[in-house]
């Protein structure tokens, strides 16, 4: 009975908190329904006023806070969430599939070659007439050009080596004759001078008779026996009767005796360094003057003649710290029509090319070199002219379609395995937009062929 009676009062109380009044007939109900109840203890029940609904202290606020844990995301947004990624995967996965069964008709291909090049070479000798009409077969027409004279100097450091044995002191000494007739001193004659050097003559003196009141004089070369600066004797340190009745010799101051020595000195190396460095320079300035007389459609021709004077200051061997060395060149251009050259070698090297064939072509220019030019009379001049050429292997278009069906859906491998295999072709590298495969359409195969320099 207690427990219906608590039920009872509970939901009363809900009532008034919902905002609902007992109506009379539930308060009578319950009168006599607790009027018919033995007396049992009865549970007290505390009724505080509430606040008006919807309204809530901040006491309570607070405690409700506390007392309740954050509520958890809904468990539908989470399968909302799931199911999205889930298409999102399903999605991606069809677009990869679709990508690699659609791949191949949409892939583009650009296959490059590099055809099969043969180099020619040929020398031709051509004559370059001046002054007049070129009729010969092998010859073309030119002029000449006014000379070219310039001139530079260089100073360069010696570096060669020298040595020099000790020397003896060199001199001359007169032989006078008083007799009337001829008198010869013969050459190695030994003369003491008052010093106590000694002094041998270097050639035979024939000595003419006295003519009175002069007597027969002759003056020969002579070296001291001693070396070094012992053999510098002075003049007259001979004088007096010698060698023969009535003759007698007088001597000349003597130098160069000096002992031996090691000194820097001009090697050959130094004069051939400083001449071609010269010469270089000199080259180039007298053709740059040359130049300027040159016709626009004229060619000069190289190496020009030139005429050349080497001015040293020393000698090789001789003893220097510095060789200064004037280099003077004197050179003679003349020219070739350059048009002209050009149609005679073309011609020969079209004719050499013959041989390999109708499917190589001229690829580039034709490379001319002058090796030699001799000039010839009346101004002519000889060239020997060295030509060269690129021939390249040339694809038809036919060729390049076949080329493109042949290997249309084929993998890079097997694509590149036959075109190494096709004649002509030297090497060759694919490029693919994506994958492995060519495309099946040969008409999105692009062929594109590079000539090797």
């Amino acid at each position: 009975m207690a427990d219906e009676l608590s039920k009872q009062l509970r939901d009363d109380i809900n009532r008034i908190l919902s905002g609902q009044s007992p109506t009379r007939e539930d308060m009578t109900a319950e009168t006599q329904q607790t009027a018919e109840q033995p007396a049992n203890p009865i549970e007290i029940v505390h009724v505080y006023d509430l606040p008006p609904e919807g309204e809530e202290t901040d006491e309570q606020e607070q405690q409700q806070d506390e007392s309740q844990p954050e509520a958890p995301a809904p468990r539908r947004d989470r399968q909302r969430m799931i199911l999205t990624l889930l298409g999102g995967l399903c999605l991606l996965l069809v677009i990869a599939v679709l990508a690699c069964v659609l791949s191949p008709w949409f892939t583009s291909a650009t296959v490059t070659i590099i055809p099969v090049t043969q180099q020619i070479s040929a020398t031709s000798t051509v004559t370059v007439v001046t002054g007049q009409d070129a009729t010969g077969a092998q010859q073309i027409a030119g002029s000449m050009l006014s000379p070219v004279s310039m001139s530079q100097s260089k100073m360069v450091p010696a570096t060669g080596k020298g040595h020099q044995d000790a020397q003896p002191g060199r001199g001359y000494v007169t032989f006078y004759n008083d007799a009337t007739y001829t008198q010869t001193v013969t050459a190695g004659t030994l003369l003491t001078s008052s010093d106590g050097v000694q002094v041998v003559t270097d050639q035979d003196a024939n000595i003419p008779p006295v003519s009175y009141p002069t007597l027969g004089e002759k003056t020969v070369s002579a070296h001291t026996v001693v070396t070094g600066p012992a053999g510098n004797i002075q003049a007259g340190d001979i004088y007096g009767p010698c060698c023969r009745l009535n003759v007698s010799a007088v001597n000349s101051a003597f130098s160069g005796g000096q002992n031996a020595r090691d000194f820097q000195a001009v090697s050959q190396a130094d004069m051939n360094n400083a001449v071609s460095s010269l010469k270089s320079s000199l080259d180039q300035s007298v053709q740059a003057a040359l130049k300027t007389q040159v016709a626009s459609d004229q060619t000069l021709i190289t190496p020009v003649s030139c005429q050349q004077s080497i001015t040293p200051d020393h000698q090789v061997g001789e003893a220097a710290t510095q060789l200064h060395v004037s280099l003077t060149e004197t050179c003679t251009g003349a020219t070739y029509s350059t048009d002209s050259l050009q149609r005679l070698v073309t011609l020969q090297i079209n004719q050499k090319a013959r041989t390999l064939g109708k499917q190589y072509m001229l690829a580039g220019a034709i490379q001319n070199s002058i090796a030699d030019a001799t000039p010839q009379a009346h101004g002519a001049v000889t060239l020997q002219v060295r030509s060269t050429a690129s021939y390249a292997y040339q694809f038809t278009q036919q060729q390049q379609q076949n080329i493109k069906a042949m290997i249309a859906g084929k993998s890079k491998a097997q694509a590149t395995s036959m075109l190494l295999q096709v004649t002509g072709v030297q090497s060759v590298s694919l490029s693919l937009s994506y994958g492995d495969q060519l495309p099946s359409d040969p008409n999105r195969i692009q062929l594109a062929f590079l000539i090797a320099a």
